[in-house]
């Protein structure tokens, strides 16, 4: 759940950022700016559409500091999310395509206390900030905590 924890956060960015586009295969918070770059351009004429470029950047810095004010810091939470998913993994289980899994997986406090009691120590705090910043994400788009298909 540890790891799941930090994927759902992940994907929650990234869906944020690119939420036109249904495959974010390759994409990591850690690449956002990579990739913006990306599918702002045209692959078939190289063109850059700067008004599409400036457009998912605003998106990105405007989240970012949403999630600065939390105590999520770009230069550290998304390689430690990336760590945290490698370490712990996720849940192998899915349920439906939108609707939650068991309803503990989408209760804060469950979730607060699990890392609190299965989490090393010296994780607790970043792990405790991620899924504050998940909670916020998901009370501003109205979604479960744990979604499925995003």
């Amino acid at each position: 759940m540890l790891g799941e924890i930090a994927l759902q956060l992940e994907r929650r960015i990234m869906s944020f950022v690119f939420q036109g586009h249904r495959r974010l295969y390759s994409f990591t918070v850690q690449n956002i700016p990579a990739k913006i770059r990306e599918v702002s351009k045209n692959q078939m004429t190289g063109k850059v559409d700067e008004g599409y470029r400036l457009y998912l950047t605003q998106r990105y810095n405007d989240l970012m500091k949403q999630l600065n004010q939390l105590g999520y810091k770009k230069t550290l939470h998304p390689s430690f999310s990336e760590f945290i998913v490698n370490k712990y993994g996720i849940l192998k289980k899915r349920s439906g395509e939108y609707g939650p899994h068991p309803l503990y997986y989408n209760n804060p406090e469950t979730l607060k206390k699990l890392i609190i009691s299965t989490a090393p120590i010296n994780l607790q705090e970043n792990l405790l900030l991620l899924l504050k910043c998940l909670c916020n994400m998901a009370d501003k788009d109205r979604r479960p905590l744990i979604l499925w298909k995003i």
